[in-house]
């Protein structure tokens, strides 16, 4: 059985707050923010959690950690240096929790140390990777577009059959959903290679081109994404920089 409880965090990237998932009676993936209402409810839920399990560092997923530590003696599984002495978990491994195997994959690019949860039964807890609407964000420097395309990549190899994502609901179609985050990347990255087209631009030129009758309460986060695309085509020998703008490289 998994279950949900969601923190009371509401916000343009966390949608209607921060997902905590519970496999079964015992194991917390994601405990949230440092919302003491939010950490009773968890417990509420598991008095005697067998672990908790972190995907990645931001505080609206591992900020709850302390209050959890403070309250029960669960370890606490998390990629390196997502959480203080916690047991580091890298991709490849397996734990045996809750009855059943979780394996951990290694997913950076919405941050450098980013893991996602595969338990054998294709049950994928995403974190920040995946969302259940919308689309992550990816701010470079600690997030790679580079990076985020190969771990996409990957959990699409994995073929599982649901996704838990760290804001969100369920997404039962799991091998759709991750094919139009890959589309949706590749098509930004065609519209961005289109704008260059008519010569160099900026990111704020390139932001303007591309997205199109935005909220500009998002410009920012927009410019950001357009900049991780933008590093990730320079990777690839298809722009370069000149100065403080771009152009499409001839070679």
């Amino acid at each position: 059985m998994i279950r949900d409880i969601r923190a009371d965090n509401p916000g343009p990237f966390t949608l209607d707050g921060t997902r905590t998932w519970i496999i079964g009676d015992a194991v917390i993936v994601d405990p949230g923010p440092a919302d003491h209402r939010h950490v009773d409810a968890l417990l509420e839920a598991v008095p005697d959690p067998e672990a908790i399990l972190v995907t990645h560092r931001h505080a609206d997923h591992a900020g709850a950690i302390p209050l959890l530590r403070s309250r029960v003696s669960a370890p606490v599984h998390a990629p390196e240096g997502a959480v203080a002495d916690a047991r580091v978990v890298r991709g490849g491994e397996f734990l045996e929790l809750a009855g059943i195997t979780i394996e951990v994959v290694a997913t950076p690019g919405h941050t450098g140390e980013h893991v996602c949860y595969l338990t054998s039964r294709g049950e994928l807890f995403t974190g920040d990777t995946i969302l259940g609407a919308g689309t992550t964000t990816i701010f470079p420097p600690d997030g790679n577009m580079t990076d985020y395309l190969e771990s996409l990549a990957l959990l699409l190899s994995r073929e599982p059959a649901v996704i838990y994502p760290g804001h969100g609901p369920a997404r039962h179609d799991a091998i759709e959903l991750i094919r139009e985050y890959i589309e949706h990347r590749e098509m930004r990255s065609r519209e961005i290679l289109d704008a260059l087209k008519s010569g160099p631009a900026g990111v704020r030129a390139l932001r303007e081109a591309v997205y199109l009758d935005l909220d500009p309460r998002l410009h920012g986060a927009a410019e950001t994404q357009i900049g991780a695309h933008l590093e990730d085509l320079e990777r690839r020998g298809l722009v370069r920089r000149s100065n403080a703008e771009f152009e499409l490289d001839p070679r």
